[in-house]
């Protein structure tokens, strides 16, 4: 009887995962994951589980003096006996590579988007073009760009990897591994602000670009591109068509062919790092996904809105959450920032700022006015 995906549980998929304090410094955490060739690192303290990966690591300016404790971000966990499909619906809609596993309440390990796409290409799962699940005419750099402009898209965009055009053909590709690990050349005493990385982004990012690209054309089958990924250890393959860039594709975009689509991921909305008690992380959750609903109806190209909550414990019985919320669309990105003890009062306050700039980026006007100006007839007195 041959094995469905539908099946398997996250036991299946256990894999080893590095782990830090988080007082360690981030410098710290850089050069064990350049070590170990990871991508990210998980904290266990006060019986939660947060992350730090290289998009949270761009965020730094002195990775020598900066703590894990700054950037890492609380994420779901997930048992043994979980579903891998319902593993796999969480890292979609958080946009992470893995999440931490634990067996009768001790870590265990983690299960990764990439083992969860290696199955899946065992199981040949993946059938027709790539083009019909990749994302079409991708951000791209130029090769006169700084890396202060590519880092600054990485985190705004929060993706991982940008194309490089050298007379528009590609001409390379910049990670945020590459920007990260840069900041470990970087010694204290080469400027006059105590170590900060910031005088490193005024280089050319192609000069942390990688020559060895992970490279597919647009016509390519997803069982080819899946298969280019792999061998070549990458999480992403750029697709060409006659030499220029047509779409990127990462293994999140693969984990859409599976059976994980429900009603509210018809809202681009996501948030991480919610609050451990399940009725406060739905309350967050449904007062969020309701707004940015407000938001795509006036803007139906609104790609994403994305909230990070991050938690500061200022005592036994206090603790201050400071949130990020980044929004794009097609032609348009906004970000807003707050703080304050109560999530509620918080995401009220997002709420009016979201509103704000529903009727900024309202569309619905324009479409409104051409109708009526096609329906109205003149009056006759």
């Amino acid at each position: 009887m041959s094995i469905k995906i539908e099946s398997l549980s996250v036991s299946d998929f256990v894999e080893p995962a590095t782990t830090i304090d988080s007082t360690e410094s981030v410098s710290k955490l850089i050069g064990s994951l350049k070590k170990s060739k990871g991508y990210e690192a998980f904290v266990e303290e006060n019986e939660k589980t947060s992350t730090v990966t290289f998009r949270e690591m761009l965020e730094v300016e002195n990775a020598s003096s900066t703590k894990v404790s700054k950037i890492m971000l609380a994420v779901p966990r997930l048992n043994v006996g979980d579903s891998v499909l319902y593993a796999a619906r969480l890292m979609f809609e958080n946009k992470l590579r893995s999440l931490p596993v634990f067996r009768n309440g001790s870590f265990e390990g983690k299960i990764s988007s990439q083992a969860i796409i290696k199955r899946m290409q065992e199981l040949k799962m993946f059938n027709g073009a790539v083009s019909k699940i990749m994302t079409p005419d991708p951000i791209c750099l130029q090769g006169a760009d700084e890396i202060g402009k590519a880092r600054s898209l990485m985190l705004r965009r929060r993706i991982d990897q940008l194309p490089i055009l050298r007379e528009a053909k590609l001409d390379g590709v910049i990670t945020s591994e590459a920007i990260v690990f840069s900041y470990l050349s970087q010694s204290p005493d080469r400027n006059s602000k105590g170590g900060s990385e910031e005088g490193r982004f005024d280089n050319r990012a192609s000069s942390l670009a990688s020559l060895d690209t992970t490279v597919n054309d647009v016509k390519d089958s997803s069982s080819d591109v899946v298969l280019n990924m792999l061998k070549s250890s990458t999480n992403y393959s750029v697709l060409t068509q006659n030499g220029t860039v047509s779409g990127i594709v990462t293994f999140r975009d693969f984990l859409k062919l599976l059976p994980i689509q429900n009603d509210v991921e018809n809202i681009p909305a996501s948030i991480m790092g919610l609050p451990e008690n399940p009725l406060e992380a739905e309350m967050v959750t449904s007062k969020f996904r309701a707004t940015v609903k407000i938001l795509q109806t006036m803007d139906p190209t609104l790609t994403e809105a994305r909230a990070i909550i991050r938690n500061k414990s200022v005592n036994s019985n206090t603790t201050l959450h400071q949130v990020q919320v980044f929004v794009d669309a097609l032609e348009w990105h906004e970000s807003y920032e707050a703080s304050g003890y109560d999530l509620s009062k918080i995401f009220a306050e997002i709420d009016s700022w979201v509103r704000r700039i529903a009727g900024k980026h309202d569309r619905k006007p324009d479409r409104e006015r051409k109708r009526d100006k096609t329906v109205r007839k003149p009056t006759i007195e």
